[in-house]
């Protein structure tokens, strides 16, 4: 049956869906992230990289010549 309790908890959870839904439909998406936040960590990697690379090469270009002095 009726009740005047159920009626106000039936409008006070409707209101706030009603006010805040039409509210949120304009808003723009604003993303968080974006890729060119991460070109310092690709240069960094890139670099870390190229450094590692360059160390295995000086060591195996030390060993060779070390190869031909020994034989």
């Amino acid at each position: 049956m009726f009740s005047v309790k159920r009626l106000i908890i039936g409008l006070v959870s409707v209101v706030p869906f009603g006010i805040t839904v039409p509210a949120l439909a304009t808003v723009e998406y604003d993303s968080l992230i974006s890729s060119t936040m991460f070109d310092g960590i690709r240069a960094d990697v890139n670099t870390t990289a190229t450094g590692i690379i360059t160390i295995l090469l000086i060591i195996v270009g030390l060993a060779m010549i070390a190869r031909a002095f020994t034989r």
